[in-house]
């Protein structure tokens, strides 16, 4: 059976996490953004949105904070606060500093408004 684009977001989102804890390389890091990028979009456009926003409330600060992202121009209050959240939390593991520095350049500059765009 063929995944859903859900299915692809979620597993794109578990990876980016796991690849921040292990410290491996960006080039992976990089690669499932663009693989969660363009899943989200596919959602988006079907207008199925919503079923990413239960992520939003995730255990996972690297989760939360790429669901916030891809969600911004959907539900920019709700986005906005989780990133505000993620800016503002001290002692987080080191691993996750980039994550916090991430939602800290989204609250200051945004999020672009065709955001999750997909340019392969």
């Amino acid at each position: 059976m063929k995944k859903d684009d859900l299915e692809y977001v979620i597993d794109a989102l578990k990876k980016r996490d796991e690849i921040l804890i292990n410290d491996k390389p960006v080039s992976q890091y990089n690669k499932y953004f663009d693989k969660m990028r363009k899943y989200a979009r596919n959602l988006i456009n079907d207008n199925r949105q919503d079923e990413l926003l239960p992520f939003l409330k995730s255990d996972c600060i690297s989760i939360k904070k790429d669901i916030a992202g891809l969600l911004f121009n959907c539900y920019p209050d709700l986005c906005r606060e989780t990133l505000k959240e993620i800016a503002d939390m001290t002692d987080i593991p080191v691993y996750y500093g980039i994550v916090q520095l991430g939602a800290k350049d989204n609250l200051k500059h945004g999020i672009p408004k065709d955001f999750p765009w997909i340019h392969f």
